[in-house]
C-alpha cells in the first residue's frame, strides 16, 4: 500500500505526496545510476510506477548538468504516461523545461495512405518530396524572412507546454504545415524528449535524429520501458528478407524503366531460390551459406548482356539506385527494386550474428494450383550489433520492465559493460494475499507426453477450475493447435454433463487468420461478462491478447497457462542457440528456455493490474516446479503444487467473498 514519502534526497523530483512499496527504493537506485554514470537493469513489477520513478530520479540531474533525457517506448499509446508525469512534475516543482513527445516521421506524415506503406519506402519518398522541392507541408515549416511565420508561433506555444504529438499534429493541421519537422526543431532545446526505440537503437536513423537536434550520445540519458521488447525488436529491425514475390514486383519495375538487363538479372534471382529450394526435400527450410548464394548471383549476371566487369556489388547498387530514382516519381511511396536491392547488401555483410535460411511455403498460384514459393531470409541473431555502441556511450540509462528476468541475460545479450551494469529487482508492491500462484503436477505437454488423453485431462482440469471461479478465465496456450485440442475436449464435457451444468462458461476463442482489430473485438466481448458469470477468453502465447492488453479494473479473476511455449526448434531458433552457446556458454538458456518464459510471465500477469485487483494464476504444467523454470519466475510468484488446484482457489475466493 502507499506509503508517505520520506526522501530527503534534493535530486529527486518525486511527482506524488505519496509513494509506493518498493518505489522509494527504485527512486534511489535510478538517482546513484544516474550520478555514477551507471546502467540499472530494473525488473520492477507492474503497479511499482516506474514511470514516476525514473523521470523523478534522473530529471534534476539532468536538467543541472546539461543532459538531454531520452524516454523510448516500443507503443506510441505509451507516450500519454510520460507526458502527464512531466505535468506533474513541472507544476509540482514550478520547474522551467522543455520537452517534446516525438513519434516517427510516417505517422505524423500529412500525405493521405502513407501510413499503408513500410518505413524504408516512407523514407525514400519522404527524402524525394523534399529534394525536388514538392513538400508544401516540409516548406510552411520553414518559411522564408518575408512570408507569414505561423511556424514560429506553434514552435513557441510547444515549447512552454508539453503536448502529445497528435495534439501537435491537429495544430499544424490547420495551418498546411509539417509537424514533425516543427517538433524537430524543438527537439533542439529540449531537455526531455519522448520517443521510439528506433529513434536511439536504428543507427542511419539515430545518426540523422541526433545531428539535426543537435544532440551527442554521450549526453544522453536513457529510459528505455518496456525493455524485454528491446531485443526481439531490434533483431527484427535488422532483419532482412526477400521473396519471388517481391522478385517478380521488381523484375516489372526494371522492364517499365527500360533497363531490359537489369530486369533480367533481378528476374534470375527467383530461378536461383527456386534451384536452391531443390535441396530442402522434405523440409521446409534449411540453412543457406552466404558465399554459396554469392557465388551463384554473380554466375547468373555473367551471363547476361549488360554492363561490363559486373559483378554482386554492381548489381546491388545498381538496383538500389534505380529504385531510388523510381521512388522520385510523383506520389511514389514503394519500389520492390529499392526492397531487394537492401536485401542483397545486407545479405553480403561480413558481420557475424546472422541467420541466412531459405523457406519454403506452399499455397496457391494464379491458376488456383498449389505450388511451392521460396523466401531467403538474413536474420539478425545478435541485438548487441545495434546496443552495444548506445550503452559504451551514453551518460546512464534505465532498463525497466515488469518482465525482464533473468537480469543477467538481458546484460548480456543487450552487451552492456559489466562495470557499468546496475542489476536490481524489485518487489511487488501489491499486497501478497490479493494473489494466488499454483504449479499443478500430473499434466505436461512436453513433446513425447502430447496425446488425447493428456488434452482430456488438461480439460478436465480447467473445467474443474471453472467451477470456483465466478468471473472471467483467461486461458493461455502455447500453440493454436493445443488450443483447438483442449476447448474441444472442453466443450464436449460440458455439453456432455447434467443440464444443470453451473459453471458453463461462454468461450471466445482466438483463431489464427484473426487481424489486430479482430482480437481487439474479443477482448471487448469479455466486458460485459465480468458481473455477470463470466467467460473463458482462450488464446495463445506471445500474441496480443497475453502481453498487449492490459486487462484493467480486475477484468480477469483467474489466468490459466498451460503448458510450456517450448516446440521443437525451428532453424533460427537453432541458429541462436548455437550463437548464445559460443558467445556466452548459455546457448539453450538464452536462445530457447528463458525466451519461453518471458512468454510465460508476459501472460500470467494479465489478471493482477493494480493495488486493488484479486486473481488466480494456474501455471498448468509440473515442469514448472523443476529449477530450470521457476527459477525464472519473478519472486513474488510464492507458488503451491499440487495436484487439486480447485482446493485452494475456492479458499482463495471464499476468503475474498468474506472480506
Amino acid at each position: 500500500m502507499p506509503q508517505k514519502s520520506d526522501i530527503s534526497n534534493s535530486d529527486i523530483l518525486f511527482p506524488y505526496s505519496n509513494i509506493r512499496d518498493g518505489q522509494k527504493e527504485f527512486l534511489n537506485d535510478v538517482n546513484t545510476a544516474v550520478n555514477e554514470g551507471k546502467i540499472l537493469l530494473a525488473h520492477a513489477p507492474t503497479g511499482i510506477g516506474k514511470t514516476a520513478a525514473s523521470l523523478g530520479g534522473m530529471l534534476n540531474y539532468g536538467l543541472k548538468n546539461n543532459k538531454v533525457i531520452f524516454f523510448l517506448t516500443p507503443k506510441h499509446t505509451q507516450h500519454e504516461i510520460v507526458i502527464e508525469t512531466l505535468k506533474k512534475i513541472k507544476e509540482k516543482y514550478a520547474l522551467k523545461f522543455i520537452a517534446v513527445d516525438i513519434i516517427g516521421k510516417q505517422w505524423m506524415c500529412m500525405y493521405p495512405d502513407t501510413e499503408d506503406i513500410s518505413s524504408n519506402e516512407f523514407n525514400e519518398f519522404c527524402k524525394a518530396k523534399k529534394e525536388h522541392e514538392e513538400c508544401e507541408f516540409y516548406k510552411n515549416a520553414h518559411p522564408k524572412k518575408n512570408e507569414s511565420n505561423i511556424a514560429d508561433g506553434i514552435k513557441n506555444k510547444l515549447k512552454n507546454s508539453i503536448m502529445h504529438s497528435e495534439e501537435v499534429k491537429e495544430l499544424c493541421s490547420r495551418h498546411n504545415i509539417c509537424p514533425y519537422e516543427i517538433i524537430i526543431e524543438c527537439a533542439k532545446d529540449a531537455n526531455v524528449i519522448i520517443c521510439d526505440y528506433f529513434h536511439i537503437f536504428s543507427k542511419t536513423v539515430r545518426d540523422t535524429f541526433l545531428t539535426r537536434i543537435g544532440k551527442e550520445l554521450n549526453d544522453s540519458i536513457i529510459i528505455i520501458d518496456e525493455s524485454h521488447n528491446l531485443p526481439e525488436r531490434l533483431m527484427s529491425l535488422l532483419s532482412h528478407s526477400i521473396s519471388e514475390f517481391s522478385i517478380d514486383r521488381a523484375g516489372k519495375e526494371a522492364e517499365n524503366v527500360g533497363k531490359i538487363y537489369l530486369q533480367e538479372a533481378v528476374l534470375n534471382l527467383k530461378k536461383i531460390l527456386v534451384l536452391f529450394g531443390k535441396e530442402l526435400d522434405n523440409n521446409n527450410e534449411i540453412f543457406m551459406e552466404k558465399d554459396k548464394f554469392v557465388a551463384a548471383v554473380e554466375k547468373h549476371i555473367r551471363k547476361i548482356d549488360g554492363p561490363a566487369n559486373w559483378n554482386y556489388d554492381d548489381f546491388v547498387n545498381d538496383t538500389d539506385y534505380t529504385g531510388a530514382e523510381i521512388l522520385k516519381t510523383p506520389n511514389r511511396y514503394r519500389s520492390y527494386l529499392k526492397i531487394t536491392g537492401k536485401f542483397l547488401g545486407s545479405w553480403n555483410m561480413s558481420e557475424p550474428g546472422f541467420a541466412r535460411i531459405l523457406k519454403k511455403e506452399i499455397r496457391k498460384d494464379a491458376t488456383g494450383r498449389y505450388r511451392d514459393y521460396f523466401s531467403l531470409y538474413c536474420n539478425c541473431l545478435d541485438p548487441s550489433i545495434s546496443t552495444s555502441e548506445i550503452f559504451n556511450a551514453c551518460h546512464s540509462a534505465v532498463l525497466m520492465s515488469g518482465t525482464l528476468i533473468p537480469l543477467e541475460m538481458y546484460k548480456d545479450i543487450l552487451g552492456i559493460p559489466d562495470k557499468r551494469a546496475m542489476l536490481k529487482e524489485y518487489k511487488s508492491p501489491f499486497p501478497k494475499e490479493n494473489k494466488l500462484v499454483m504449479v499443478v503436477e500430473g499434466l505436461t505437454t512436453k513433446y513425447e507426453m502430447r496425446s488425447e488423453e493428456m488434452f482430456k485431462k488438461y480439460a478436465e482440469n480447467i473445467n474443474e477450475i471453472l467451477k470456483h471461479v465466478d468471473g472471467n478465465i483467461a486461458i493461455f496456450f502455447p500453440s493454436y493447435k493445443i488450443l483447438n485440442k483442449i476447448s474441444f475436449f472442453m466443450k464436449e464435457i460440458q455439453d456432455k454433463s447434467d443440464k444443470n451444468f453451473t459453471f458453463a462458461k461462454p468461450i471466445l476463442l482466438e483463431q489464427q487468420d484473426m487481424t489486430k482489430e479482430d482480437r481487439m473485438e474479443l477482448y471487448k466481448k469479455l466486458i460485459p461478462f465480468k458481473n455477470s458469470g463470466g467467460a473463458v477468453l482462450c488464446a495463445v502465447l506471445a500474441g496480443s491478447l497475453s502481453e498487449g492488453i492490459d486487462y484493467a479494473n480486475n477484468l480477469l479473476s483467474a489466468v490459466i497457462v498451460v503448458g510450456l511455449p517450448l516446440d521443437f526448434p525451428d532453424l533460427e531458433t537453432k541458429a541462436l542457440i548455437e550463437y548464445y552457446d559460443k558467445k556466452f556458454n548459455a546457448g539453450w538458456k538464452y536462445g530457447y528456455i528463458y525466451p519461453a518464459m518471458n512468454k510465460v510471465v508476459q501472460a500470467a500477469g494479465r489478471g493482477i493490474r493494480s493495488e486493488s485487483d484479486r486473481g488466480v494464476i494456474v501455471l498448468l504444467d509440473e515442469r514448472y516446479k523443476w529449477q530450470n523454470f521457476s527459477k525464472c519466475l519473478p519472486k513474488d510468484f510464492a507458488q503451491i503444487v499440487t495436484e487439486k488446484p480447485e482446493i485452494y482457489i475456492k479458499r482463495f475466493f471464499e476468503k475474498i467473498s468474506r472480506d
